[in-house]
């Protein structure tokens, strides 16, 4: 029965150890640093406690109840605390730190308490087995595989962050539950003498603190709402949470908007001045082309495929999008039908559900004019889509006469960041141009082209300094450098104006 609480228990450190690093990396950003400092506190305080643990073993029967009751409190609790402190410290990332640091290693404070007090409580209820520790460390390992393929493919879909640890302080508070019961059975035997009084307190603590969850999860929906409504200050038409990303989509009057992991996907009132910069501009140039193959390299809103559908020499159009619920939700999400134009059905439109990097490196497919409309570079997952390497693939899959062209974020803000896509493009391609469009909800934003062998008509822009700089831009060129899959410098690059301006 103890290697079963075991079992459980292991399932609950890694369960929160992914929440824990998912929701400060869709707050902060920094997945790598989030990840390292999440890992790093998780092992080094396992290890203190893990020894201080001597202290408690006189009393092991007990503790270990203790530890598990508390454990579930601050666990069911964490998620929501996490949450207020990012919307009351979100100009203070120090104090926000702090208190993601300090809930770290608490936890993992107590989490190392429990695998010592297990084998004592071995010892105390004169349990026989050939290997205490042996026992209990294969129970513990072998369960993390199922925790870590639970979380992606089940839990954060289905649950959320929030509910995930609602989950996690479920089984916490159950172990609590079934050892109370456990030792009891042990006392009657003899085993192990403890007082009537131990296990009435106990059961009604775990009363209370059974009342005290089943509140939590009556305000569920209440708590996550009002998070929302702080930090998107729209109302909230509808929000998921897929296998890749949180969604929210908001609506007030004709502003409609759609958020990704919490930063804003597009805003219909400007989004034609976007699309107008990646779609149209690069198509004049193919003005005289007919059958028109096209390959969308995106992340979510589908609105290239509609301004792509209104050329008629356009003869198919490939996208390829690694979230399905995207999909789902650009076919059925009515505000979304009607911006897009009901695209997704048009007989010329394919839609392949894969990672974009996997899909240009094995495809035999050619295009002539390929899109990539990734998220901004902020980890190393979004980072290899910028990559020499990635461009060096994607040229392999491009026609004779063809265009290429990628957004780059705001040269302005990031201002290292889009040099750096701008070098690694006109690495790979040599023939480049650069080119912006200001749009109100994303500020100046730029893209860049490529097209073979002709020179490309530095008319793609009329408008006055489409393709000017200004000093703000400017930058020691010399020193940027390309971004590869072995150096990511595009990530420091782009944090580095996150920093900077405080966003």
């Amino acid at each position: 029965m103890l290697l079963f609480f075991t079992l459980i228990i292991a399932i609950c450190w890694i369960l929160y150890e992914l929440t824990i690093w998912t929701l400060s990396s869709y707050l902060i950003w920094d997945s790598v640093r989030q990840f390292s400092f999440t890992i790093g506190f998780f092992m080094s305080w396992m290890w203190i406690w893990a020894y201080l643990s001597r202290y408690l073993e006189s009393k092991a029967i007990k503790n270990f109840l203790r530890v598990e009751i508390i454990l579930s409190i601050i666990w069911a609790t964490s998620v929501i605390l996490l949450k207020l402190a990012y919307i009351y410290l979100s100009n203070n990332k120090i104090s926000f730190n702090f208190i993601y640091f300090f809930l770290t290693i608490l936890i993992w404070s107590l989490v190392g308490i429990e695998i010592p007090m297990v084998a004592s409580v071995y010892k105390q209820l004169q349990i026989k087995t050939k290997s205490i520790i042996s026992d209990v460390f294969t129970f513990d390992y072998i369960w993390w595989l199922l925790a870590s393929l639970l979380f992606p493919i089940i839990l954060l879909p289905y649950l959320w962050l929030y509910n995930i640890s609602i989950f996690i302080w479920f089984l916490n508070l159950l172990v609590a539950f079934f050892y109370l019961n456990y030792i009891s059975i042990k006392r009657n035997r003899k085993i192990h003498k403890i007082p009537n009084q131990f296990f009435i307190k106990y059961h009604v603590i775990i009363l209370f603190v059974s009342a005290y969850f089943l509140s939590l999860v009556f305000v569920s929906s209440r708590l996550e709402n009002f998070y929302l409504k702080f930090y998107f200050k729209e109302p909230i038409l509808q929000s998921y949470q897929s296998e890749y990303q949180n969604i929210v989509l908001t609506k007030r009057g004709e502003d409609f908007r759609m958020y990704l992991n919490w930063n804003i996907q597009f805003l219909s009132l400007d989004e034609n001045r976007y699309h107008e910069a990646l779609i149209d501009r690069p198509m004049n140039l193919l003005n005289t082309k007919e059958n028109i193959s096209v390959l969308i390299l995106w992340w979510g809103d589908w609105l290239a495929t509609r301004n792509l559908l209104k050329y008629n020499q356009v003869k198919q159009i490939t996208l390829v999008e690694l979230d399905p619920k995207i999909i789902e939700i650009a076919q059925k999400q009515k505000d979304m039908v009607q911006l897009n134009e009901n695209s997704l059905n048009n007989l010329k439109v394919k839609i392949i559900t894969m990672d974009a990097f996997k899909y240009i490196v094995e495809t035999k497919e050619k295009y002539d004019f390929i899109i990539a409309d990734f998220p901004d570079p902020r980890d190393v997952w979004t980072s290899k889509l910028y990559s020499k390497e990635f461009y060096t693939s994607l040229n392999w899959t491009l026609k004779k006469d063809w265009i290429f062209v990628t957004q780059s974020s705001s040269a302005f803000f990031a201002t290292k960041a889009f040099w750096s896509i701008e070098k690694t493009v006109k690495t790979v391609f040599w023939n480049s141009l650069w080119y912006h469009r200001y749009l109100p909800s994303f500020w100046d934003w730029w893209f860049v082209l490529a097209k073979k062998w002709e020179l490309i008509d530095s008319n793609i822009c009329p408008n006055l300094w489409c393709t000017g700089f200004d000093k703000d831009y400017t930058i020691d060129y010399e020193n940027i450098k390309e971004n590869t899959l072995t150096k990511p410098v595009i990530i420091e690059y782009y944090l580095e104006w996150y920093k900077k301006y405080n966003l």
